[in-house]
C-alpha cells in the first residue's frame, strides 16, 4: 500500500505532510462516493503546502465528502486486480491493464480462485498489454515476482474475509514492485 493518512480538518494537513512528503496526491473520501474521477475527487502533483490547502479544501466541498485522504504519488504501469464472488464458480479472480482506463481498453483475464503462481503468471502473460510489463520499448519490465504475490494473495483473501468483492485500482508496477493507491473491498 503507497503511504497514507486521512484527514478531516484542514489544521491537521500541515502534520500529514510532512509524513507523506511531495508530491502526493489527495482524494475525497465518503460513504456515497464510488467513483472519486467522476466527481472530480481526485487532484495529482500536489508540490506545496499552499496547493496542498486548496486540493482539501476543493475536495471537502465535494457533495458526500466525509475526509480526504492524502497519498504519496505512485509513479508506473497501472493495472486492476479485483475478486468477487459469483454465485456458479465461487471466487473469481481479475488482473487488467489500465487502472482508470480498464473498461475502455477491456485488456482483463479472470481465473477461479484461490490461484498458484503459475496460475497468475499464465493470467499475466494472457493480457494485450503483457509486453508492455515485460519492458517494450527498451523499458525496464515491471517486478512479475511482485504482481504475482499480490494476485495469489488476493486469491486467497477474498474467500477466507468472505468478500463480496474486492478491487485495487490502480494497482502502480514498476521493476521494484507494486503497490497499491486505492482499494475497495465489499463484505458479503
Amino acid at each position: 500500500m503507497a503511504l497514507y493518512e486521512f484527514v478531516k480538518r484542514d489544521k491537521d494537513l500541515p502534520a500529514v505532510l510532512k509524513k507523506i512528503k511531495f508530491p502526493a496526491v489527495m482524494k475525497v473520501s465518503g460513504q456515497s462516493i464510488i467513483h472519486k474521477t467522476e466527481v472530480g475527487g481526485i487532484i495529482k502533483n500536489i508540490n506545496s503546502d499552499a496547493a496542498a490547502m486548496d486540493a482539501f479544501k476543493k475536495l471537502m466541498a465535494i457533495k458526500g465528502a466525509e475526509k480526504v485522504l492524502v497519498q504519496k504519488q505512485l509513479q508506473g504501469l497501472e493495472l486492476i486486480v479485483g475478486a468477487k464472488s459469483d454465485s456458479q464458480f465461487g471466487y473469481i479472480v481479475s488482473i487488467g491493464i489500465g487502472g482508470i482506463y480498464v473498461e475502455v481498453l477491456k485488456d482483463v483475464t479472470f481465473r477461479v480462485a484461490p490461484i498458484s503462481t503459475s496460475d497468475a503468471a499464465a493470467m499475466v502473460r494472457e493480457l494485450k498489454g503483457y509486453e508492455i510489463l515485460a519492458g517494450a520499448r527498451g523499458a525496464a519490465p515491471i517486478n512479475f515476482a511482485a504482481l504475482y504475490d499480490v494476485l495469489t494473495k488476493v486469491s486467497r483473501l477474498v474467500g477466507t474475509a468472505k468478500l463480496k468483492e474486492l478491487d485495487i485500482n490502480p494497482l502502480f508496477c514498476t521493476p521494484e514492485g507494486c503497490w497499491a493507491a486505492d482499494i475497495r473491498a465489499v463484505k458479503q
